[in-house]
Order: structure tokens, then sequence, then C-alpha cells
């Protein structure tokens, strides 16, 4: 049978087994088999940018519509974050749940479901009746977000060239803002002072932009080469372990069922939750773990808390401009700033790259900490140092969506891509939940939301000992299914187990 008869790889410039890549060409995307061929590398680049855009925008929606809804639905302070908050808890479930899905079924589906849910929601939503159906709503809409953005992560990694990811993944954030300051737009000449926004139009156009492009993902999107690759490859296991369990002899036939599972399991990985658990915290990857869930939640923090509070602090406080117009200022310094986020991406190593965007969110934090305990009215010059300072905030976002969409879905095994970068997209949601509650609380117990900003600045502190002092290596160090495996990992199995071994991923060792 072939497994009990492994040929060894053939000759050329891009080397294969069947169903298998194992050139570190191949595996960084290079030969066009891998990467899927520049149709279906630019079809993931304009759905990744679509899906982006609609979470900016509605993320920009939700922040500018608070005080339209306070007043709409007679809320309290307390309620004020429920929607935020839920929205958030919606997007971490399905960040949550979609991981392991997305490693097992493949990346296209649930990014389809993504789109679909996130246009119906957004139409209810535009139609609740009362604030507790908005927040579901809102909580649904977040489900839907969260359950396409993980996969659409993935699968921009595994359709682009290594060397070019970054850029892609820059190329994305800098569409999706494009997508987000359109918002901002509608909202800026719907109502400048976010008091009396419609809201529920607004809305509606978010669901037609969904609708539009789930019609296009439909036509157009494709599926991984690894995961098509990799669903073959579990095929081929399966009948070729049925054809070599003949009753000829007890041993051949227990022989070759040991070798066809482990060459099943090359090709596929243990894509269980058990298995993949084990996998990224396990020995060699518990700490890089543990460091990025931990910097991708201040990120969150960060992300979520400013996003809720910047609308109510340019609305509350005495300012050089309205509060839609600084909003809109604010994130016309992106395009300077998406660049200079790309090169610090591209050129710089991760860890110096995290380092640039703690400092970046540390002048952020502090600048409005500073506006914020100065006593009202503030003089036009703190002001100014504000202004100066916001010019880091899309420096920031856009660093923070490069490094952690990459770092989750490269610096595990491709068999457990999914399940990373969903360990980030957890954190950061956790956070995102957690922001806009304790910003409130905060305000409530100090009578100040400069509290919140001294808080995150603290954090961010640690963070930047620990990336200058204790961080794990976050570099993609090579664990992409092709790879070649240590020699000492491959004591103990003959010949023609070890060329199957080397063929595997790391997960596959444990087989």
């Amino acid at each position: 049978g072939r497994f009990c008869n492994v040929a060894p790889p053939p000759a050329g410039p891009c080397k294969s087994r069947p169903g298998q890549a194992t050139d570190s060409e191949a595996t960084r995307g290079m030969c066009k088999d891998a990467s899927g061929g520049e149709g279906l590398q630019y079809t993931v680049l304009i759905v990744a940018s679509g899906l982006i855009g609609i979470e900016i925008a509605t993320i920009f929606l939700l922040t500018s519509m608070t005080i339209s809804v306070t007043s709409d639905f007679g809320l309290s302070s307390v309620q004020q974050g429920l929607l935020m908050s839920f929205t958030a808890m919606g997007g971490l479930v399905g960040s949550l749940v979609i991981g392991h899905i997305a490693d097992c079924k493949g990346r296209r589906p649930p990014v389809l479901c993504s789109l679909a849910f996130t246009a119906v929601f957004a139409f209810l939503a535009a139609h609740a009746k009362t604030y507790h159906m908005l927040v579901m709503m809102g909580m649904a809409l977040g489900f839907s977000l969260g359950i396409g953005l993980v996969p659409i992560s993935v699968l921009l990694s595994e359709t682009t060239p290594e060397g070019s990811r970054m850029f892609a993944r820059g190329a994305c954030q800098c569409l999706g803002g494009v997508c987000g300051f359109m918002m901002l737009v509608a909202v800026q000449f719907d109502d400048a002072t976010f008091r009396h926004l419609h809201w529920r139009s607004l809305l509606h156009g978010l669901s037609i932009a969904a609708g539009c492009l789930f019609l296009l993902a439909c036509s157009c999107l494709g599926e991984s080469p690894r995961i098509v690759k990799m669903m073959d490859r579990q095929t081929r296991g399966f009948n070729s372990v049925w054809r070599t369990l003949t009753p000829a002899s007890v041993l051949g036939a227990r022989t070759c069922h040991r070798q066809g599972r482990h060459t099943m399991g090359s090709g596929t990985g243990d894509t269980t939750i058990r298995g993949q658990l084990n996998i990224v915290f396990s020995k060699r990857f518990y700490r890089t773990t543990i460091y990025i869930g931990a910097g991708a939640f201040i990120a969150g923090l960060v992300q979520g808390g400013h996003q809720y509070a910047l609308p109510q602090i340019l609305s509350k406080e005495m300012s050089l401009m309205n509060a839609a117009t600084a909003r809109l200022v604010i994130s016309l310094f992106g395009v300077p700033m998406a660049p200079a986020a790309q090169y610090t991406a591209t050129k710089l190593s991760r860890r110096a790259a995290l380092s640039a965007l703690g400092l970046s969110s540390m002048v952020v934090a502090l600048s409005t900490a500073l506006l914020g305990s100065w006593p009202s009215p503030q003089p036009p010059a703190v002001e100014l140092i504000f202004y100066f300072a916001m010019t880091l905030d899309p420096y920031r976002a856009f660093l923070a969506g490069l490094l952690f969409g990459e770092i989750g879905a490269d610096v595990f095994p491709a068999s457990t891509a999914g399940f990373g970068a969903s360990i980030v997209a957890v954190s950061i949601g956790v956070a995102t939940i957690l922001a806009p509650m304790l910003f409130e609380s905060l305000l409530i117990l100090t009578g100040t939301w400069a509290t919140f900003y001294y808080i995150v600045s603290v954090l961010l502190a640690l963070f930047l000992l620990a990336t200058c002092f204790a961080a794990p290596c976050v570099e993609p160090c090579g664990h992409r299914e092709g790879d070649t495996v240590e020699e000492e990992s491959l004591e103990g199995c003959d010949q023609n187990h070890q060329d199957d071994c080397k063929y595997g991923s790391l997960a596959q060792l444990q087989l």
C-alpha cells in the first residue's frame, strides 16, 4: 500500500509529495499552487478590506450614536455603555467559537455567514423599538462580525506570499479605514453634535453595504489552498487505510494502519479543541500564547475605551471644533500615519514594532488624561497638545491591527492558525467589553474620566517593560505546514515513518 512504501519527495524547484508542500518557497506561498494564484489573492484582499471596513464603520456608528440613543430612550449613565459592551461580547463569542470551526471546515463558509448575518442584524437593529432590543441586535451584530474577521485574517495570510503579507494586511487596514471615514463623513453631514443623529438610517446603509459584499464574496471568494489540500489529503488517507487493512496478516495491518493514520495527521493536524489547546499551551508555545494574549487585551482596552470615550469627551468638553468635525480631523491623520505604521510593521522586528505600539498608545492616553485633569475650560495650549497627540491615534490603531492580525495567524502551526487568531480576537473582545463599563464606573467613582486613561497608561508601561526584558519570540518561526521538523524529535521512528514526520507540522509529533 501507499503508506507502507513511502517514496522520497521528487526533485524540483517546488518539492512536494502528492498533496504536500515541503519546500520552503511552497511553505511561504511563493509557489502559485500554495498561494492560490493572483486572482484568489485579490479577491481575498477585497473581501477582507470590506469586512474590516464594515467593522470600523460599525464601531464609529455605535460610539457616535450613544448620545442620541441616550436621549431617544431616556437612559441612565450606567446604561449608556451597555450597547457597546454587548456588541463586543457578541464579537467575543463569535471569535471564540469560530477559530476551531474554521480550522476544521474551512475559511470561506464562516466569512459568508458573517456577511449575511451582519446585513440581517444591522437591518433589524435599525427597526428596534426598545433599547433592550437594540442591545440584543447589537450583540448579534458583534457576533456576526466576530465569526468573519478571524477566518478572513487567516485566509489573507494563507493566500499571500510571506514577504507581502504585512503589505497586504496594511492595504486592508487602509481600505477599511476609508470605509470607516465614509461613515464619519455621513455622521458629520447628519448631525455634527451627535445629539440628534439619525442612526436608524445609517444602520440601513450599513446593512446594504454588508449585503453587497456578501454577494461579491459568494461569486468570487474561494477557499484557502491549504484547507483544500488538507481535506484532499485526509480523504485520500482514509481511502488508502481502507485498502491497506486486508486480512493478510494482523501485524501488517496494524503497521499499515499506524503509518496511514500518521500520514493523515500530517495533512490535517489534530484539529480537536483539546489537541489545539495542547499545542498553544505546550512547553514550546505557552509563553508566546500568554504574551500575545496579554498584549492584545491591553491593545483592545486602549482601542475600545478610546473609541467609546472620545465622542463623549469631544461633546462635553469645550473644544476648538465641534465633536464630529474633531473626530473627522483625527481620522484624517490616518492618511500619513498608515504608511508609517506599515513601515514600522514591515521593516522593524516584531519586538521593536510592539514597543512602538506601546509608546504611541501611552502618548495618546497621557495627552487625553491631561485634557481631563485640567480644570475646565482648558486653555487652547492644552487642547493643541491633545490634538497633536491624537495624530498618533490612527498610527496606533493601524499598527495594532497589523501586528495582532498577523501574530495570531503565523506563530502557531498551520492546523492551529485559526485557533491562534481566535486567542488574539478573544483577548481584544474581552477588553472591548470591559472598556465602556470601566470608563463609566471610574467616571462615577472619581468624577473624572482621566482616571481611566491613567490606569491604561500604567498597563502600557508594564507591557513595554515586558516587551523589552521578558518577551518570548513572536517572529514567524517556520511552524507552518511543510516545514522540516527537528531531527531529534524523530527518534524511535523507522526510516519511512521519519520521512512522513518531516513533511508534517509540529502538531503531528504527538501521534
